[in-house]
């Protein structure tokens, strides 16, 4: 199979742009043509690790657990008032992932799901680059990435983004990226939810194509690069409240 770039959006919601990295001649619409393949980042490790200075109770020698995603108890040690908290969950079902960040650190992870919490300086913007690679050649393999900022006043817990391709056995597919961009068009305010204070442009995602010349369907690697701007007001509304629904 020949090297795939991915589809192209254009889209505008709010604060946020939302365009696919593809090959020249893709539209607006999602349609696209076969390209050169990108450039393939180094091997990431297997295990979790990370090169950033973690915070919370959650986290103690470079290793953090991840909190119970159904509740929302105050964080401890809470982020001072010149920082702001967020979470970043990190693997891919049959490979390995990875975060750079550029200023905040590298987080690397394998199959399993890794989470990291970070402290952020409101006002400041940020670089980022996931990818995720297979483990075993032709085997194909899940990106999993998220990003959510806590809300002190809650407390709360604002999801800003996801990364999510599984098709068939969970694996990534030109479908399941479509699926995937699809969902990410109907965020405001450049976040999943519009209530936190974190906006997410420039998104974009790329593959070097399939696992094997019989074009099985299933992608060997995902790179997804997006710019995330911490604003500096301080959250307020609980997730999902319609106070934050731009009208």
């Amino acid at each position: 199979m020949s090297p795939i770039a991915a589809s192209t959006w254009v889209f505008l919601a709010g604060m946020l742009v939302l365009s696919g990295c593809a090959g020249p001649s893709a539209s607006a619409s999602g349609r696209a043509s076969a390209s050169a393949a990108s450039p393939t980042p180094g091997a990431v490790a297997a295990g979790p690790s990370t090169t950033a200075v973690l915070a919370g109770s959650r986290c103690d020698g470079g290793i953090c657990s991840c909190r119970n995603r159904n509740g929302a108890a105050a964080e401890s040690p809470p982020p001072d008032e010149d920082h702001k908290r967020f979470e970043i969950r990190l693997g891919a079902e049959e490979g390995s992932a990875s975060l750079d960040t550029g200023t905040l650190g590298k987080f690397k992870a394998g199959a399993s799901e890794a989470c990291f919490y970070v402290d952020v300086i409101p006002g400041t913007t940020h670089e980022l680059t996931f990818f995720a690679k297979e483990a075993v050649p032709e085997s194909g393999m899940g990106p999993m990435l998220s990003i959510a900022e806590y809300g002190p006043k809650g407390p709360y817990w604002y999801d800003v983004l996801e990364v999510r391709c599984a098709g068939p056995g969970g694996r990534c597919t030109r479908d399941a990226a479509d699926a995937w961009g699809t969902a990410m068009r109907t965020r405001k305010r450049g976040r999943i939810d519009p209530c936190g204070s974190a906006v997410v442009t420039n998104l974009n995602w790329s593959t070097s194509g399939g696992t094997s010349q019989r074009d099985t369907g299933l992608y060997r690697d995902f790179t997804v690069k997006f710019t995330m701007e911490v604003k500096k007001f301080h959250t307020q509304f609980a997730p999902g409240s319609t106070e934050c629904v731009p009208k």
